[in-house]
């Protein structure tokens, strides 16, 4: 294989956002074109050396983490074929503030998915290559265990997903839900499909590889219901006009060997959070045959509440063969329906403190303190209490939180206990334990500090302990 020649850095920020700069108009290649970081390897560098060295050089950031290798191709310039090794990178630095290299570059921009025409601005070639990584870049996703890649065609850069996209097909168990495996050419068919859906919604589906060894674990995102399709009609009936305007469903396939892991639930949540976070949705909605037990409990999980019923081409219980009017079960996810719920744990706190008099205050810390919260964040509750080892004992005051499980145990540092729950939508609620040293005032604590000043929400506080905390910590006193 030709040696590396040069590297590109795909610098992703935390709303996903590729970093780009414009090149000078007098550069001698590409003059005022938008670009990516990077550049040539210089004698005796490793690519990973020039990768390191081309972002310190071109915008003052320190490479803090080389994510994944995005792309490894081949480019012609003057009859010179260049191999390019294009890594997505991560950064410590002010990302608010690059400094842009004299005489090279003279604007810079942060690239979601509706800036990615950027690219294509004086790109008088009409070659849509460099959009396109970037492209795939902006809209990967990664949860704890999964590389989730939006499903795309060769394009010169990228192989493409239709290999893979076949083997998920070929799954006995994919094959089974959906009839049938897919030829090459029907693969590829759909793949384009997928590629077209991404361009025109702005969303679609992705393969999910395990994180770590690259395996193949299945396909599944969103796709937007074409309107005024049968499903679509029956589906807005069920759960409304205000899902009516994004038309936006959730799905997933999985092989066999990924299924009891947990991958679905992780897939399922970066749906949500794509739909709600990027997409600003209101709504989506997940649907299954009735028979699907196993894609039921994952809606579940997803905190995805149960619309009801529509009919449509499935299987059907007790019966061989796909049938043209199957019952499908149909899930909803609905940021205010959540929110709901969420109010709901506040006051179900509230009431179970007001029967224990150890228990001093109680507040609600993170994002949704600070209404900045995603479809799938959890519930952070704080408890002040004079007699915290009562909670470490025994589990039985959790039901008061609608507990049905118990996710973890963590303790952090030398006054927080965690208790992280789950209830029956699927919300999970970390319930943090700590003495009423924990809001103490004179000093305040540096972990208590990060802790208020990031956004609390005081729910009960009967002594105004946490009101003086709140205080103390340059915030408005806290309205009960």
């Amino acid at each position: 294989m030709r040696a590396v020649d040069c590297v590109g850095a795909l610098i992703r920020d935390e709303q996903h956002r590729v970093y780009l700069q414009r090149r000078t108009a007098d550069r001698r290649l590409l003059p005022g074109i938008w670009d990516i970081v990077g550049g040539h390897l210089e004698p005796g560098e490793t690519a990973e050396e020039a990768l390191a060295r081309e972002v310190e050089e071109e915008t003052g950031w320190k490479v803090r983490d080389v994510v994944w290798t995005v792309a490894d191709w081949e480019w012609e310039w003057q009859g010179r074929v260049r191999r390019e090794v294009d890594y997505l990178v991560t950064v410590d630095g002010d990302l608010a503030r690059p400094r842009l290299e004299a005489g090279k570059h003279d604007l810079s921009a942060w690239a979601g998915p509706e800036d990615l025409d950027l690219l294509m601005v004086n790109r008088t070639d009409g070659d849509r290559r460099l959009r396109d990584l970037v492209a795939h870049a902006v809209r990967t996703r990664f949860t704890e265990h999964l590389r989730l890649e939006p499903i795309t065609g060769p394009n010169g850069v990228l192989p493409g997903h239709a290999a893979d996209l076949q083997r998920v097909f070929a799954d006995p168990w994919v094959a089974r839900w959906y009839d049938g495996t897919l030829s090459a050419d029907q693969a590829a068919q759909q793949v384009a499909a997928h590629q077209a859906g991404w361009e025109r919604d702005g969303a679609g589906k992705w393969i999910a590889y395990d994180r770590t060894t690259g395996t193949l674990v299945g396909r599944g995102g969103l796709s937007r219901i074409p309107v005024g399709t049968p499903t679509a009609e029956a589906i807005a009936e069920l759960v409304g006009p205000e899902w009516a305007a994004d038309r936006l469903e959730l799905g997933w396939a999985l092989v066999e060997s990924a299924r009891g892991r947990g991958l679905a639930t992780e897939l399922g949540r970066a749906g949500l959070d794509y739909a709600f976070g990027t997409l600003r949705a209101s709504s989506v909605i997940a649907f299954t045959e009735q028979v699907n037990s196993a894609s039921q409990a994952v809606m579940k999980r997803l905190g995805m509440q149960y619309a009801g019923e529509i009919r449509a081409e499935g299987w059907a219980p007790g019966v061989a063969d796909v049938q043209p009017d199957a019952p499908f079960a149909v899930y909803v996810a609905n940021h205010s329906v959540r929110r709901r719920e969420v109010d709901e744990v506040a006051d179900a706190a509230v009431r179970w403190a007001e029967g224990r008099p150890d228990v001093r205050g109680i507040a609600m810390a993170g994002s949704w303190a600070r209404d900045a919260a995603r479809m799938t964040s959890d519930v952070d509750l704080i408890v002040l209490t004079d007699s915290p080892s009562t909670y470490l004992e025994s589990d039985d005051w959790l039901g008061a939180f609608g507990a049905v499980a118990v996710v973890r145990r963590e303790q952090w540092g030398p006054q927080v206990r965690e208790v992280r729950i789950q209830r029956a939508s699927g919300l999970e609620v970390e319930v943090d334990i700590t003495a009423t040293a924990w809001a103490a005032t004179d000093p305040v604590d540096p972990g208590t500090r990060r802790v208020v000043t990031d956004g609390v929400r005081v729910l009960y506080d009967p002594d105004r302990l946490l009101a003086g905390l709140v205080r103390a910590c340059g915030g408005p006193e806290a309205d009960i």
